[in-house]
């Protein structure tokens, strides 16, 4: 079962991919155009019945931001914040005026 904090997390993911490809699509004139950015949580696969709990096992993102797979995949929510986290500062603080100038 998700738990609430996981749940904030995933949402928070979801935020800042948003965020940074607006910023991206607005201001680069870059050759990715489409709108890229799947977020798939994975369970474990058996239910304990015992204790009602099938935890997240992993976080699989898809975005060509990530690399040339363009899927990464992570053991935890907190490590696919965290890479998420990193690019969206990364993108924010791109400059495109002297990239496209």
């Amino acid at each position: 079962m998700i738990t609430i904090d996981e749940l904030a997390k995933l949402k928070k993911i979801q935020t800042l991919m948003d965020e940074a490809y607006t910023h991206y699509f607005e201001n680069s004139d870059g050759y990715c155009k489409s709108s890229e950015g799947a977020v798939t949580v994975g369970f474990g696969t058996f239910f304990d019945r015992r204790d009602g709990n099938s935890s997240v096992e992993y976080v699989e993102i898809y975005s060509y931001v990530f690399g040339p797979d363009r899927t990464n995949t992570y053991s935890s929510v907190d490590e696919a914040l965290k890479a998420v986290t990193g690019w969206h500062e990364e993108e924010m603080n791109r400059d495109y005026t002297e990239e496209n100038g």
